[in-house]
């Protein structure tokens, strides 16, 4: 996970380097932040299993911020008037204003 989470950043840095348009450095950062989620969860579950200090994921959940911040910001300017980061998957034709 660790490793994931390292080669993504290492794609938003290479692509910030080039000035990469800002509908890739979205999907990049989307793609980090799912990482971080992931990485996230494995030491909230397994911290007291694995002697993980509760700094680390104090760590990682400060991370995150910085994180949704960046695709905040970056997927305003890749999308204009969307919503930030990757957005729901399926077929929502069925659901109505009754429905939720």
């Amino acid at each position: 996970m660790r490793a994931e989470a390292e080669a993504r950043g290492k794609l938003i840095k290479a692509a910030s380097e080039r000035h990469a348009p800002p509908e890739e450095a979205c999907k990049l950062i989307g793609n980090f932040r799912q990482s971080e989620i992931k990485m996230i969860k494995y030491v909230e579950a397994n911290s007291a299993k694995c002697g993980i200090s509760p700094d680390i994921a104090d760590h990682l959940r400060a991370g995150r911020k910085r994180t949704e911040a960046m695709l905040k910001t970056v997927c305003a300017v890749a999308r204009p008037g969307e919503p930030a980061g990757p957005g729901p998957v399926g077929d929502f034709d069925d659901i109505g204003a009754g429905n939720l």
